[in-house]
């Protein structure tokens, strides 16, 4: 028997040798039509990665000049109120913001690599602008006004670029969150 044992660990060995070789070869076959299933999953990481930069981009955008707006909303519900003069120039101010961010989220451009994207991106887009152009319209001296026609564009911007999110296989995110200072 001991005359045997080296003999079987040879087969053995030349057996899970062969068996290697055969996967390995397999194996490479697979890599090569797994190369365009990998291109294809780098491809759809790319695209998330640029809508995640636009989304970036775009907050950017409109958060850098948007403050006034929101410092006239919590300026009239503010236990100690600015006088009227005051009200009134933040009033301007925050008018004046929003046709900003509008006219600054219109210049906002699709990056080439979200072309798939883009006529819905720009339609969302177009419903953002219109809110803060609606908000700047309609701005009130009531400590709770509501603005519902803002709100509503506001929403419709949201449901566009959350169905965006939805066919690159993201999560939608809420830009309400990360648009309000």
């Amino acid at each position: 028997m001991k005359r045997f044992l080296p003999l079987v660990m040879l087969l053995v060995f030349v057996f899970v040798a062969a068996c290697s070789n055969n996967e390995a070869n397999e194996g490479g076959a697979t890599n090569n039509s797994g190369s365009t299933e990998e291109t294809s999953d780098a491809s759809e990481t790319d695209v998330k990665s640029d809508l995640l930069d636009f989304q970036m981009n775009l907050i950017q955008t409109v958060n850098k000049s948007d403050s006034p707006i929101y410092a006239f909303e919590a300026a009239k519900v503010a236990e100690e109120k600015p006088s009227d003069e005051e009200l009134a120039t933040m009033k301007a101010d925050a008018e004046a913001a929003a046709k900003t961010v509008a006219e600054d989220v219109r210049a906002v451009e699709v990056p080439t690599e979200l072309d798939t994207y883009k006529s819905d991106i720009e339609a969302a887009l177009e419903d953002l602008a219109k809110s803060y152009e609606t908000r700047a319209a309609n701005l009130s001296d009531e400590p709770e006004a509501t603005y519902e026609e803002s709100d509503a564009q506001f929403a419709s911007f949201e449901e566009k670029m959350a169905t965006v999110y939805e066919d690159a296989g993201l999560t939608a995110p809420s830009f309400s969150a990360d648009l309000v200072d």
